[in-house]
């Protein structure tokens, strides 16, 4: 059986490094490239699509890891880094749809800025609305929001919140993968249990406040009526730029949903002997400390704190011990992914071994669980 990594166990202490902040500007430096690419011309375009794997990647191996957690008393990060990056993020998207309706605009370059629109929105646009989302404070969760809309993706909020941060690595989550699920099967359960789990999320919470299902409160009505108008808007004005925006929506989400496949592929909380699950714990998340992953995605390699403590900042998340760790950062991860069968040869092992050494755990505890549904491949 193949042995998994972990955070090893104990806490190191690192001193407060005054430059360290500096690191979570590294989304920027990728998406300045959109514009550059735009400016160059020509097969130029696609450049950031290109440089976003290949630069991630290549320096997750350059660099190496990060063998202690972050302190996590450092107040000096800036916390509007995320907020300055989805400003700047949407108004490229939008400079880039006004660029593509150009008549002087190739189809090539028209494809190459999609191409690097949808790459920067779905790798660092999504992780910055992420962290809005989860904010207590209603401007910074509307700019997560508006992020979202301009893919045509609002509806992830209350999925995501209410849903998945409940229910993460269990079956009834359609966000979290099944051991021996291929990508291309889990997008299509995932993108359509979402909205459905949306839509039935705030159906009830309207009846148990005695309203009508469909109604302004309703805020899947909200969003839709919202990104409806958004949609006739731009079709209006221009539908080389609506087929641009429809484009990096596609791929925007689809690396977005492919993040979530990677995040909890193959672990899964278990039935305790009175029938109820376990809580999630670290070892449910898949983790990385390779130090550009987590520059690169505000933290979202220590995947496993943030759903200890959702609302706590990016910058203060740590890597927790006995957390699964993934062989390489996540952005060789969502390459590695689009091959189911290398995908099943790296992961599935590493899966197993981990329920397995969880199990080993729960044999010595006092609270028995029931074996993993996630034992075999998709639970069959």
């Amino acid at each position: 059986m193949a042995r998994v990594n972990v955070f090893p166990l104990g806490r190191h202490r690192i001193g407060r490094d005054p430059v360290a902040p500096l690191r979570y500007l590294t989304p920027f430096t990728f998406l300045v490239l959109l514009p550059l690419g735009g400016w160059l011309g020509g097969g130029w375009t696609f450049i950031a699509a290109v440089a976003t794997p290949l630069g991630l990647g290549c320096f997750d191996e350059a660099l190496g890891e990060e063998r202690a957690p972050a302190d996590a008393t450092d107040r000096v990060t800036p916390r509007w880094l995320p907020r300055l990056y989805i400003l700047l993020q949407l108004a490229t998207t939008a400079w880039a749809a006004a660029w593509v309706a150009r008549p002087t605009t190739t189809f090539v370059e028209a494809m190459g800025l999609a191409a690097s629109a949808g790459v920067t929105t779905g790798v660092f646009g999504f992780v910055a609305a992420h962290e809005m989302i989860h904010s207590r404070n209603a401007s910074w969760r509307a700019l997560g929001l508006a992020l979202l809309g301009s893919v045509f993706y609002m509806h992830f909020r209350i999925a995501h919140v209410y849903g998945h941060h409940r229910r993460a690595a269990t079956f009834e989550d359609p966000a979290s993968a099944r051991l021996g699920e291929g990508l291309y099967a889990f997008l299509l359960r995932s993108v359509v249990g979402q909205f459905r789990e949306s839509w039935a999320f705030e159906a009830r919470r309207r009846r148990h406040a005695g309203h009508r299902v469909i109604g302004i409160g309703n805020r899947m009505v909200l969003y839709i009526t919202i990104e409806t108008t958004f949609l006739l808007t731009v079709m209006f004005v221009n539908l080389h730029s609506l087929g641009f925006l429809l484009a990096v929506a596609v791929l925007s989400v689809t690396l977005l949903e492919t993040f979530n496949y990677v995040a909890h592929y193959g672990l899964t909380r278990r039935a305790k002997a009175n029938g109820r699950l376990e809580p999630l714990l670290p070892l449910h998340s898949w983790n990385s400390v390779r130090r550009m992953n987590n520059a690169a995605l505000f933290n979202m390699g220590r995947h496993s704190d943030h759903h200890r403590r959702t609302t706590r900042p990016y910058e203060r998340l740590e890597a927790l011990p006995g957390a699964p760790q993934l062989p390489s950062g996540y952005a060789a991860g969502l390459l590695t992914a689009l091959v189911p069968p290398l995908w099943h040869r790296v992961m599935d092992p590493r899966a197993k071994a981990a329920m397995h050494g969880a199990e080993r755990q729960a044999r010595h505890s006092d609270d028995r669980v029931a074996p993993s549904p996630f034992s075999t491949p998709c639970g069959h």
